[in-house]
Parts: structure tokens; sequence; C-alpha cells
């Protein structure tokens, strides 16, 4: 077992990175980002940002209204960047191994290059800062409904005092 704390949560990130028409640059476009404490949610999240951009770039074959049934190839030759980002997102196996992976706490990066951009999928786990002893605790404050203190709402140090 590992002795890295369990993380508090999960940070995804979805990019685009490509190169400026003209001025030879290349620039990054953050297209989404979330945050989740559940791995499952948040590769839920990234699986469905994946299909999006695929569908974006070139819309499922399999799925699409606008397809007959003659234009659909049994293969495709050459793997392209939706369908790469298609099969990542549909293949459980590849799902397993990307939640065993962040749960490890360890980050995630999927990186599926297109004919002039590439995308970036990623998950980070988030930790909270170790608690220090030399913290000072705040003092306790009351807070006010209609001008009168309620013991309530009246923040104590210790709940069971």
């Amino acid at each position: 077992m590992n002795d890295r704390p369990a993380p508090a949560g999960y940070w995804a990130e979805v990019r685009a990175e490509g190169p400026v028409y003209g001025t030879g640059e290349t620039v990054q476009h953050v297209l989404g980002t979330a945050q989740s404490i559940s791995p499952v949610l948040v590769l839920r999240w990234l699986r469905s940002e994946a299909l999006r951009i695929a569908d974006r770039l070139d819309p499922d074959p399999q799925c699409s209204a606008w397809v007959q049934p003659t234009m659909r190839a049994a293969t495709v030759p050459v793997r392209d960047c939706p369908a790469e980002l298609r099969v990542w997102a549909t293949d459980p196996d590849e799902q397993r191994e990307a939640r065993d992976h962040i749960k490890g706490g360890h980050p995630l990066f999927i990186t599926v290059p297109d004919t002039d951009c590439t995308y970036t999928l990623s998950v980070w786990p988030v930790r909270l800062p170790a608690d220090e002893p030399d913290q000072v605790t705040p003092e306790p404050r009351s807070h006010r409904i209609g001008g009168l203190s309620h013991p309530l709402y009246v923040l104590a140090a210790d709940p069971w005092t």
C-alpha cells in the first residue's frame, strides 16, 4: 500500500493546443473544467467531454441520423482523433485502469493529436494541506438573527461542551 494520503477530490480539465494561422505561435485553450470528490464522477465527466469533442470533430457514423446504412464502413483504415477519443471513452478496461490510477493518487493525462490540434484530457488528485500544530484557532463568534443572539448559531471551539 502506498503512504500517500487519500485525495480530498479531483480536478479535471480538457485543453486544446494548436497553431494560430499566420503567426507561427501555438496557443492552448481550456475547453472545460470540473471538480468532484469522486473518481467515478470525474471520469464520467471526462468521458462525456471526450465524446462531445469527438462528435464535434466528426459525428459518429453509428449514431448520426444523416448517415445511410450503405455509407457506414465496417472498419476505419486509419484511426483518427475522434475515433481515439470514442475508443477511450467507451472501453471499460481503459476506464477501470484510469479510475485505479487516479484513486492511487496519480495524475492522469490522455493526449490525442489531430491534424492541426492536440487535445489533452487530464485529472489531478486534489489534496488538503496537512494540519499544522501551530495553527491558531479562531475565537467563537455569535451570529445575530433579528438583533438577538441565538445559542443555536454560536460557534463553539468544542461542540460537546
